[in-house]
C-alpha cells in the first residue's frame, strides 16, 4: 500500500474527511488499483513491506495450487540452522561445509549436524557458535575439535558416504565413536548446571586453555563459546537437537532450512514408515526402502528449505528406554471436544502486536494476517477493538476503541505497514497496559489476543509475575506459528493463568480456522490416564482445553502395545483452574470421557527425551521452588536451558576442581516423579509464584550455594528484608515515549540492515546517536535495544547497553537488564553494584540497600581487584544522602535507623568529602584497562605508581576482569587533573569486541554539595591511550 493511500484511509478512519461519497470513490480508484495488484502479490491483503513477506510455498488461498494441502510458512530472514562462527563483532570464520542426518519417528525428529568452519588467520581465536534453531528444538549434545590443516586454497570437504551416514547413530556415545579417525582431538560437552557451567569456562579460558560452553541465550537462540580457533585449520562442531514435527492440516511436516553460505551441504533422512502414510519430500529425491523405514540423501540442493511431509499420519505414540530410569512414551493429538458457543463473552478486544526485531518481516507479516482475520470472522462477536503495538515500548494505535468496521480495518493495516521493526520485546509492560489501558478507566470484560512469539529479551522476566497483570475479566489468547524464537512455554503460561488458551497458526490456511477458535467453550481437563502409566502430564499444563487444541501427552512406564492403545481424558464443563491435569480431583459438573486411539507403537530412542523435555520445562516453570529437581532432571535427559549448560573442559582434572562428578540424577528422576514434584510445589507456593518478594527472598536464600558465590548474608539484613514491604521489591519500568516509529524516521540503510537483520555494533552505535541528538534518550534506548533482541544472552551486550540506558536517565530500565546479567553470571561481582547503583538512581532505594550488602558480603575472586573498597564507597555515598535527607524512599522508621547505623560502621573505610574521586568499570572481560590520573604537579597516579606525594591514592591494578578501579584524592591542589585510559589489552582470542569505560568523576564525594558527571567512551584497538575528561579543580563546580 502506497503512502498516499495510507494517509487517506488513516484520515477516513478518523472521521477527517468530509467529501461527498462519489468524488471520494473517484479520488481513490487510482490508489485502489495499486493496492489490488499488491494484494495479489501478497497474499490478498496488504502487508508489511519492507522485506519478503512470510508466504506460503506455491500457496494460494491456503494450500497448494495443485494439491489443496496444508502447507507452513516460509521463511524469508533468519531461517533455522543459521549459524556463525564470530571472532568479533562484525568477523566470522567461513562455514565450509553442513552435514546433517535427521532421525524422523512420528511427530517427533532427532538433528544431528556437522558443521566444518576454517580459521584461515595466522593466530588463534576463540569464537562464539550462534544457531537458531526451529520452534521448541531442544539441543542435548555439543561437541568440537580440529579435523585437518588447510592449504592457501583448500580442498572440499568430502561428503560421509551413503552406506556410512546410514548407520550413523544419534545417541552421544554414537555420535562420537562414528566420527572416530575423522577429526583430532574431539572434545563432548557435558551437563552442567548453568551457573557451574559458566563459572568454570570463564575461568579456564583465562588460562588459555581449550573449553567450549552452550548455554540458552532465549526462545530459539543458542550460542556456544569454543576455544581455541587454532589457526590455518579447519575446525568441526557437531551439534544435536530434538523437535516436534509440526502439525499442518491431516499431515506432519518437518521444514528443514538450510544455511545461505555454505559450499558444500549434504542432508540424510531416516523416516519410520508409518501406516497408511505417505512420505513427501521436496526437493523431490527417491526413497529407499530399508525395513520399516525410509531413507532419503539431498547433496548439494538448490533450494534453501527441504520439506518432509507425512500425509495423512496417525497418532502414534513413541515408547523408549531409558537404561538408567526406566520406560518412557510420548504422544500427540487433538481430542474431539464437542463444540459449543461460549456464553457471555467479552465484546471488547486488545490485539497486542510484536513489532520488535525478532518479527521483522515474516512474524509481523504473520500477525497482521491473523489480526485481519481476528478482526474479519469475528464482527458479529467482536464489537469494539484496540491495538497495542509493542516493543521495548508499548503504544496504543489509537487511545480509543474502534467499531470493528471494515474502514477500520483498512486504516489499522495502512497504518501498521508503516511501522519500522526494531527494538528488544518488554512482554510484561505490553500485557500489564493492555490489561490495563490508561485511556480506558475500567474497560470490564476484555480479550487480549497476544500476537507474538512471546520471547521477553527486556523488563521483566518471570512469566507468573507478567500474568499477574492479567485477571478473570482479561482472558488471553496466544498462537503459534511454528517459526524460529518462539517461547512456547511463556505462551502456554501466560494463557493457563488467564483461562485461555493457545492456538496454532502454522500456515495460512489455519488463518481461517484460527480467528474463532477462541468462541467455542473450553471443557475444565479433570485427569488423564493410560492403563499401567506412572507420571503422565501433559505439556503447559493447561486447566482448559478448546475445541481443536493440539495437546503433547507424556509418562513413564515399560508398556505393551495394548496399554498404550487408549488414553483417556476426562472432562467437566464450567470455570478452569479448579484442577491441573493429571491431579484426577472429583467434580459434581457432569463429566465427559474422551478417549484416544493411537493407530501405532513406535519403539523410539526419542520417546525418554521428549518426556524430559516436558518433565523440566515444568520443573524450571517454578523457578528456585523446584530448582534442585529441575537440575536433576535436565542433567539426566540432556536438556540445555534455563538451569543447564554443555560444558567442555580440558580434562577430567579441571572438571573435578569444580565440582563437577558423576551425580545421582537418574536416582533423582527414578524417585522423585516430576508430575507429582510439580503438583506438590505448586499446592505449597502458589500463593508466591510471581510475588516480587517471594521471589528475591528464594534467590537471595539460593546465593550461599551458588557456584563461585561464597556470600554469607548478615543477620542485620535478613531482618531488613523481613521488615520491607512487597513493593520495596518491585522494580517497574518507566515506560520509554519515543517520538519516532515509523520508517519515515528512520535512514533507508539502517531499515535494510533491520530486515535483513545484518546490524552491527557500530550501525547501531551510530543510529542511536542520531536519535539522541535529533529525537531524545528514549529513542536512543530503542536503537540500542536491538542489539540485545538480535544476541539475547550476550552478556557484554547487555552490560553495555545497560550503562548505556543508566547514562541516557533510564535507571529501572537498565536494572531488568543487569539482573539477567547477574542470573547467568552470577560470580561476577560488578553486576550486583551495577544492579545497586541502577536502583538506588531509580528511587528503589531499601533494595539497593540489599544489593550494596551482598556485594560487600561475598568473598570473590582476586581478579575483581579492590571491589569490595569501591562498592563501600558507593554504597557509604547513597547511605550518607539518606542520612542528609537528600533521597527519598517509602519506608521510613526501620530503614532509616540501619542506614545510620551501617553509615556510622563505613565512615571510617571512605573519604566522604574528599576532593577528587574517579571510578572506572568495562564492559569486557579479560581485558586490562588502566586508569591514570595526571596532578596538576606532573605526578602520574596509577598502577605502577599508586600513591602520590599529594595524597592521591590509585586501587588495585585490574587486569583479568571488568574492573573496577579508582583513583581518590581528599585535599586536591587547585589546577587541572588530567584522567586517561590506558588500554593494554583486551580478550586476545576476539577480533573486534568493543571495549566500553564507564567512567564516573566525582567532586566533594559524597558530601550536600557533591558534583558528578558521568563518560562511557569506546576504546580503540591499537590506539594505547584515551582522554577520559579534564578536572579544573578550583574552577566552576562539575555539573551533572
Amino acid at each position: 500500500m502506497n503512502h498516499a493511500l495510507a494517509s487517506l484511509l488513516r484520515s477516513l478512519g478518523r472521521g477527517r474527511l468530509r467529501a461527498p461519497p462519489l468524488l471520494l470513490l473517484l479520488s481513490l480508484l487510482p490508489a485502489l488499483a495499486l493496492m489490488a495488484a499488491a494484494c495479489s502479490k501478497n497474499g490478498g491483503s496488504a502487508r508489511y513491506s519492507e522485506a519478503a513477506s512470510a508466504k506460503m510455498d506455491d500457496a494460494r488461498d491456503g494450500a497448494d495450487g495443485r494439491s489443496g494441502q496444508v502447507t507452513t510458512w516460509k521463511r524469508s530472514q533468519l531461517v533455522p540452522h543459521s549459524s556463525r562462527l564470530q571472532v568479533g563483532d562484525e568477523d566470522a570464520l567461513p562455514l565450509a561445509a553442513m552435514h546433517a542426518k535427521v532421525t524422523v519417528d512420528g511427530f517427533r525428529a532427532r538433528v544431528v549436524l556437522d558443521y566444518y568452519y576454517v580459521n584461515d588467520r595466522e593466530y588463534q581465536l576463540e569464537g562464539t557458535f550462534k544457531v537458531r534453531l526451529p520452534d521448541s528444538a531442544s539441543p542435548y549434545f555439543f561437541a568440537f575439535g580440529e579435523t585437518r590443516a588447510v592449504a592457501q586454497e583448500p580442498q572440499p570437504v568430502a561428503p560421509v558416504a551413503v552406506e556410512r551416514a546410514r548407520a550413523m547413530g544419534s545417541a552421544p556415545l554414537q555420535i562420537i565413536q562414528d566420527r572416530q579417525g575423522a577429526w583430532t582431538g574431539p572434545k563432548e560437552a557435558r551437563m552442567v548446571p548453568r551457573a557451574k557451567a559458566a563459572l568454570a569456562y570463564g575461568n579456564t579460558v583465562r588460562r588459555q586453555v581449550d573449553p567450549a560452553l552452550m548455554e540458552w541465550s532465549g526462545a530459539g537462540v543458542f550460542s556456544a563459546r569454543v576455544f581455541p580457533l587454532a589457526p590455518k585449520r579447519e575446525h568441526r562442531i557437531v551439534f544435536a537437537y530434538d523437535v516436534d514435527l509440526i502439525a499442518a492440516g491431516d499431515a506432519l511436516e518437518l521444514s528443514f532450512d538450510l544455511p545461505a553460505n555454505a559450499p558444500a551441504l549434504v542432508v540424510d533422512l531416516d523416516v519410520a514408515n508409518l501406516p497408511n502414510t505417505r512420505a513427501v519430500i521436496s526437493p523431490e529425491v527417491p526413497a529407499a526402502p530399508a525395513g520399516e523405514r525410509l531413507h532419503f540423501r539431498i547433496a548439494q540442493p538448490q533450494e534453501q528449505r527441504i520439506t518432509l511431509r507425512l500425509e495423512g499420519a496417525p497418532v502414534t505414540v513413541l515408547r523408549g528406554e531409558d537404561r538408567e530410569a526406566g520406560g518412557f512414551f510420548a504422544t500427540s493429538f487433538v481430542p474431539a471436544l464437542p463444540k459449543v458457543a461460549a456464553e457471555g463473552a467479552a465484546r471488547r478486544a486488545v490485539l497486542l502486536i510484536d513489532t520488535s526485531l525478532s518479527a521483522n518481516p515474516d512474524g509481523f507479516n504473520v500477525w497482521l494476517k491473523l489480526a485481519e482475520a481476528l478482526l474479519r470472522e469475528n464482527q458479529d462477536a467482536i464489537s469494539e477493538f484496540a491495538v497495542l503495538f509493542f516493543n521495548v515500548e508499548a503504544s496504543w494505535w489509537r487511545s480509543s476503541w474502534s467499531k470493528n468496521q471494515p474502514e477500520e480495518l483498512a486504516a489499522l493495516l495502512a497504518d501498521a505497514d508503516t511501522l519500522t521493526l526494531e527494538g528488544a520485546t518488554d512482554l510484561a509492560s505490553a500485557l500489564a497496559e493492555a490489561a490495563r489501558p490508561r485511556w480506558a478507566g475500567d474497560p470490564g470484560p476484555v480479550d487480549l489476543f497476544l500476537l507474538s512469539d512471546g520471547a521477553a529479551t527486556w523488563g521483566e522476566s518471570d512469566h507468573f509475575t507478567m500474568s499477574r497483570a492479567l485477571s478473570r475479566e482479561h482472558t488471553l489468547f496466544a498462537y503459534r506459528t511454528g517459526l524460529a524464537g518462539t517461547d512456547a512455554a511463556a505462551l502456554e503460561l501466560l494463557a493457563r493463568e488467564s483461562g485461555g488458551a493457545v492456538f496454532s497458526v502454522v500456515g495460512e490456511a489455519e488463518v481461517r480456522a484460527a480467528p474463532t477458535a477462541h468462541r467455542a467453550k473450553p471443557l475444565r481437563l479433570l485427569g488423564v490416564t493410560v492403563e499401567g502409566a506412572d507420571d503422565v502430564m501433559i505439556a503447559g499444563r493447561p486447566r482448559a482445553v478448546f475445541p481443536g487444541q493440539r495437546l503433547s501427552l507424556v509418562g513413564r512406564g515399560a508398556l505393551t502395545d495394548a496399554q498404550l492403545s487408549s488414553v483417556r481424558l476426562r472432562f467437566a464443563a464450567g470455570e478452569a483452574g479448579a484442577a491441573p491435569a493429571g491431579a484426577g480431583a472429583a467434580d459434581e459438573a457432569p463429566v465427559t470421557e474422551v478417549v484416544i486411539k493411537p493407530e501405532r507403537v513406535l519403539d523410539s530412542a526419542l520417546a525418554p527425551r521428549a518426556y524430559g523435555q516436558v518433565a523440566v520445562a515444568q520443573l524450571e516453570e517454578l523457578g528456585a521452588a523446584a530448582l534442585k529437581t529441575a537440575t536433576s532432571y535436565a542433567l539426566h535427559f540432556r536438556v540445555t536451558g534455563q538451569t543447564s549448560s554443555l560444558l567442555m573442559l580440558e580434562s577430567e582434572e579441571d572438571y573435578r576442581s569444580y565440582g563437577i562428578v558423576p551425580e545421582s540424577d537418574a536416582l533423582v528422576v527414578q524417585q522423585r516423579p516430576a508430575g507429582h514434584v510439580v503438583r506438590e510445589t505448586v499446592a505449597r507456593v502458589e500463593h508466591e509464584l510471581g510475588d516480587p518478594r517471594a521471589r528475591f527472598l528464594a534467590w537471595i536464600a539460593g546465593l550461599p550455594a551458588t557456584p563461585g558465590v561464597d556470600v554469607q548474608i548478615p543477620r542485620a539484613v535478613e531482618v531488613l528484608l523481613e521488615e520491607l514491604p512487597r513493593q520495596a521489591f518491585d522494580v517497574p519500568v518507566q515506560p520509554l515515549r519515543p517520538r519516532a516509529r515509523d520508517k519515515d524516521h528512520v535512514p533507508k540503510d539502517y531499515l535494510g540492515l533491520l530486515a535483513r537483520r545484518e546490524l552491527t555494533y557500530d550501525a547501531v552505535a551510530t543510529e542511536a546517536a542520531r536519535r539522541a541528538q535529533l529525537l531524545g534518550p528514549d529513542d536512543a534506548i530503542k536503537a540500542w535495544s536491538s542489539l540485545v533482541e538480535h544476541s539475547p544472552g550476550d552478556a557484554v551486550l547487555a552490560r553495555d547497553v545497560g550503562y548505556t540506558a543508566m547514562q541516557l536517565g533510564r535507571d529501572a530500565q537498565a536494572f531488568h537488564l543487569f539482573r539477567r546479567v547477574a542470573a547467568s553470571r552470577p560470580f561476577e561481582p560488578e553486576n550486583y553494584r551495577a544492579m545497586a547503583r541502577a536502583l538506588e538512581r531509580a528511587g528503589k532505594v531499601e533494595l539497593a540497600i540489599v544489593y550494596y550488602e551482598i556485594g560487600l558480603a561475598g568473598r570473590w575472586d582476586a581478579r575483581f581487584g579492590d571491589f569490595q573498597t569501591i562498592m563501600t564507597y558507593d554504597y557509604a555515598r547513597l547511605l550518607s544522602r539518606l542520612a542528609r535527607g537528600q533521597a527519598e524512599h517509602p519506608s521510613a522508621g526501620f530503614t532509616d535507623s540501619y542506614a545510620r547505623s551501617r553509615l556510622d560502621a563505613l565512615k571510617g573505610q571512605v573519604a566522604l568529602g574528599a576532593d577528587l574521586v574517579v571510578m572506572i568499570t568495562w564492559n569486557t572481560d579479560n581485558t586490562d584497562v588502566d586508569l591514570h590520573v595526571v596532578e596538576p604537579t606532573g605526578e602520574e597516579c596509577y598502577y605502577g605508581h599508586r600513591e602520590t606525594r599529594i595524597g592521591g591514592a590509585m586501587t588495585t591494578d585490574v587486569t583479568t576482569g571488568y574492573g573496577p578501579e579508582m583513583y581518590t584524592l581528599r585535599a586536591a591542589k587547585r589546577g587541572k587533573y588530567r584522567v586517561f585510559a590506558h588500554y593494554f589489552a583486551s580478550d586476545q582470542n576476539r577480533t573486534s569486541t568493543r571495549t566500553k569505560v564507564h567512567v564516573m568523576i566525582f567532586e566533594r564525594f559524597g558530601s550536600a554539595t557533591e558534583s558528578v558527571r558521568e563518560r562511557t567512551i569506546t576504546l580503540e584497538t591499537g590506539k594505547e591511550q584515551h582522554e577520559i575528561d579534564t578536572i579544573d579543580v578550583g574552577a566552576a563546580a562539575i555539573a551533572r
